[in-house]
C-alpha cells in the first residue's frame, strides 16, 4: 500500500527562508510542496484551487499578514490545516493565531526537525506549540480561568456565596442546605443581590456574574 503524501503549501515573504522550508519539506518522502506564496493575498486567492493539506504560514508578511490570513481562512469551508511561523512569541499573536484555528505555532529559529514534527502531528489531527511559546499559553489560560473579584466592591462575602450557588442553578432550599443557613436568610440575600446588581430576577443575576467572570460553572 502506497504511503500517503501530504500536500504542503508555504507562505513566506523571505525568499531564502521560503526556499529553506521548501527543501526541508521536499526531503521527506511523505510530503510534497504544492504551492509557494509570498503573502496572504496570494494564499486567499489560490488556496481553494490548490487545496493543500497543510499550510506553513508566516505571521509577518506584506500585503496581508498571517493573522489576517488565518482569520479569513477560518471563515471558509477548507480542510487545510495551518501551522503558524514567526520570529516572535508575542502573546497576542499566539492567542489570535490559535483562536482563528491554527493547529500549531512555531518560532522560526527552532530546529528543522520541529517543522517536520509539527507537520506530522498536525496531519495526524493533533496540535503542537513550540516549547518557547508554551509559557505564554499557560499564562493566557491562567488569566482566562482567574476569577474577577470586583464583586467585593458590591456584595458581601455571604451574598457572593449565595450568588455563586444561584449561578449553578441551585434552589433556595438547596442553597440553605449547602451554606447551612435558613431559607429565609437565603431569600433575604437573594433580594439584596438583585437590588445591588439592579437586575429583575435570579437568571439575570447569574448572567451578570458569569459575564463579569465572578463565577465559574
Amino acid at each position: 500500500m502506497q504511503e500517503r503524501v501530504w500536500g504542503i503549501a508555504i507562505a513566506e515573504d523571505n525568499e531564502a527562508f521560503r526556499v529553506m522550508l521548501r527543501d526541508i519539506v521536499e526531503y521527506e518522502p511523505d510530503m510534497a510542496v504544492v504551492a509557494l506564496w509570498k503573502n496572504g493575498r496570494e494564499v486567499i486567492e489560490q488556496i481553494a484551487d490548490i487545496k493543500p493539506d497543510i499550510l506553513l504560514l508566516d505571521v509577518n508578511m506584506p500585503v496581508m499578514d498571517g493573522i489576517e490570513t488565518v482569520r479569513t481562512l477560518n471563515q471558509r469551508p477548507l480542510d487545510t490545516k495551518v501551522i503558524m511561523l514567526t520570529m516572535h512569541d508575542d502573546e497576542d499573536v499566539v492567542m489570535q493565531s490559535l483562536r482563528y484555528g491554527a493547529s500549531a505555532y512555531l518560532v522560526k529559529d527552532g530546529a528543522a526537525d520541529d517543522i517536520v514534527r509539527a507537520i506530522r502531528e498536525v496531519a495526524a489531527g493533533r496540535g503542537m506549540v513550540h516549547p518557547q511559546v508554551t509559557p505564554i499559553l499557560l499564562n493566557a489560560v491562567a488569566q482566562m480561568s482567574r476569577l474577577n473579584e470586583s464583586w467585593k466592591e458590591i456584595l458581601t462575602a455571604r451574598e457572593y456565596d449565595v450568588l455563586r450557588e444561584m449561578a449553578k442553578g441551585r434552589t433556595n432550599e438547596q442553597i440553605s442546605e449547602d451554606l447551612h443557613i435558613s431559607v429565609k436568610t437565603v431569600k433575604n440575600h437573594v433580594s439584596h443581590i438583585l437590588a445591588k446588581l439592579n437586575v429583575p430576577d435570579r437568571a439575570q443575576a447569574s448572567l451578570h456574574a458569569l459575564r463579569h467572570r465572578w463565577v465559574n460553572l
